[in-house]
């Protein structure tokens, strides 16, 4: 499952044989040019870290834990990592971003984004972002294709988009809460959060109580309460629970106008008082909106699924390339990871229809960010836990029944002993979610140059698209440095690719210094090179685009055979 890094010295040789033929022009095949093409070249960099890990192994990290992590990952790989607040949640905590890749190549680059624990009771989303930062770094330079992806993409790491809601899970063994920690005052008393939930038969579990009603012989579900006492003396029970909003019902597409939410403050799905109402949410929107990422994971748990982003009136947004991404994910991951469990949010046919979700990540992402591919990725459900056996008739008359269930603990993230192992189990997700993250190679051959006002410059570009699934999504545009456009190229479809030409007039002579363009767009990065007349000494003419080799020399353009994975 590797690409095939050219690395024989035979090759070399050769290149570098080339290079020496090519000093002033060259003229094969009675083609003669004027100028030169400079790719833009970058210092190798050296490895001189160990293998990162954990400080807290085998254990669930609150978000001063998480601080401590990723501030020593900065310290011990400076050279992979930097690190961005973002924002602050409500109680005041820091909302990081990590940036992976090779800070010695400073063209834009394709991005991919990781963002974890919109919810507060699934900590294994954490869990799982931080082990894909310890398995970027200890696989750079000793893994080819992480490094290249490394090397070649910004890969933005979110640990924690809540953190208030993390520490009430791990510091205070809240398994039930969902949402945010913004207080609020939901049975209108005047005070805040006084009636959640209690274990008050100290069994050390709150069990939640399914009300159902009896009609015509059948169970309509009613709803749902908990475990608890009426602390504020008017008769209720958990009317004002800790916790506010639903993040992932917080973003402004479809909000409030789809499926998956409830109006009432104390519903777990409450969706918030206005879109981006929240500061965790106004954060990653803040940031997002300084990106372009063609494919994106949000970290969950709950079921082992894959939710994709919606058409307006229900379906997958894009059903065939979701349909296709479903069946990648099927082959390679564990067989509990089966298609029968994913969650198809639609159905392959565009013809189907049902509402979309209302103020999820996933369609904000796709509609308002182009992102073609935002996946919300479960990675953990404990399927025992919600079977017949464990729920508990505690009452059943003539015209309702009441079905206890206390396996919450176990449902959102597994016993400590199993992080690893599920870590292994989905690791293969987070190499696709890079391998299909949009990226070029290219080739340029010059076919006309001169150096003088009014000679005309011809090039042509061989541009393929690595990503197996994924098009480029925009226009390929060649672009000068101040960012005016002299050529464009439809979207290359994945694992493609396509040609450009450009043929210009230059205004003015062509100084000693060049002509700096650039190749590509927002989503695949850009490759940059410079035209400079024939007799500037280039050295070796070997460039890194944005993913692969490219080889250029004045008149030909030389095809390498590197072999895609697949």
């Amino acid at each position: 499952m590797h690409r095939n890094r050219i690395k024989t010295k035979l090759l070399f040789l050769f290149l570098l044989a080339l290079t020496f033929l090519s000093g002033i022009s060259l003229n094969i095949s009675g083609l003669k040019s004027d100028i030169k093409i400079k790719m833009e070249s970058y210092p190798e960099l050296e490895r001189d870290w160990d293998n990162v890990a954990l400080l807290y192994y085998n254990y669930y990290h609150n978000s001063t834990e998480i601080d401590e992590e990723i501030d020593r990952f900065h310290d011990l790989v400076p050279e992979l990592i930097d690190m961005e607040v973002i924002g602050q949640s409500y109680l005041g905590k820091n909302i990081t971003a990590l940036k992976i890749t090779n800070e010695q190549r400073t063209n834009q680059k394709a991005k991919a984004l990781v963002v974890a624990q919109h919810h507060a009771r699934e900590p294994i989303a954490a869990e799982a972002a931080l082990r894909f930062i310890i398995y970027l770094l200890n696989n750079y330079q000793v893994d080819d294709d992480i490094t290249e992806f490394i090397d070649n993409q910004e890969i933005y790491v979110i640990p924690t988009l809540n953190p208030d809601g993390l520490d009430r899970r791990v510091d205070q063994d809240d398994h039930w809460l969902r949402k945010n920690l913004r207080p609020w005052d939901d049975d209108g008393d005047g005070f805040f959060d006084e009636d959640t939930w209690e274990d008050v038969n100290l069994d050390g579990k709150i069990s939640s109580f399914d009300v159902y009603e009896k009609i015509d012989s059948q169970l309509q579900y009613s709803y749902t309460y908990y475990e608890g006492i009426d602390n504020d003396g008017d008769g209720k029970i958990n009317e004002d629970p800790i916790g506010h909003t639903d993040l992932n019902r917080n973003y402004d597409m479809f909000w409030r106008d789809g499926v998956g939410w409830e109006p009432e403050t104390t519903s777990q799905i409450y969706p918030g008082n206005t879109a981006f109402s929240e500061p965790e949410t106004k954060a990653f929107r803040n940031f997002a909106l300084k990106h372009r990422f063609g494919m994106a994971f949000s970290l969950h748990s709950g079921i082992n699924a894959t939710y994709f982003a919606d058409n307006p009136v229900g379906g997958w947004a894009e059903p065939y390339l979701y349909n296709s991404m479903l069946q990648d994910f099927a082959e390679i991951l564990p067989p509990s990871f089966n298609l029968d469990l994913f969650y198809k949010s639609g159905s392959p046919s565009p013809v189907a229809a049902t509402a979309a979700l209302a103020g999820g990540w996933e369609n904000w992402m796709y509609h308002e960010r182009g992102t073609i591919a935002p996946i919300t990725f479960e990675i953990y459900r404990n399927a025992s836990s919600i079977s017949p056996a464990a729920e508990t008739i505690v009452e059943d008359n003539s015209t309702h029944r009441i079905l206890e269930w206390t396996e919450i603990y176990g449902y959102f993230s597994p016993e400590l002993d199993y992080i690893e192992a599920l870590w292994v189990d989905v690791r293969p997700g987070f190499y696709y979610l890079l391998d299909n993250t949009p990226s070029l190679q290219i080739e340029i051959q010059i076919t006309a140059g001169g150096t003088q006002a009014g000679n005309r410059i011809g090039l042509n570009f061989g541009c393929i698209n690595w990503s197996p699934r994924i098009s480029t999504l925009e226009t390929i545009n060649v672009l000068t440095s101040n960012g005016f456009i002299i050529a464009s190229a439809s979207a290359i479809p994945a694992a493609s690719n396509k040609e450009l030409s450009v043929d210009f007039l230059l205004s003015s002579d062509l100084a000693d210094s060049g002509l700096e363009l650039k190749i590509g767009n927002e989503f695949t990065g850009y490759t940059h090179f410079t035209i400079l007349p024939s007799g500037t000494n280039l050295g070796l003419i070997i460039g890194l685009s944005v993913a692969g080799l490219v080889v250029v020399a004045s008149g030909i353009s030389i095809p390498l055979l590197l072999k895609r994975r697949r």
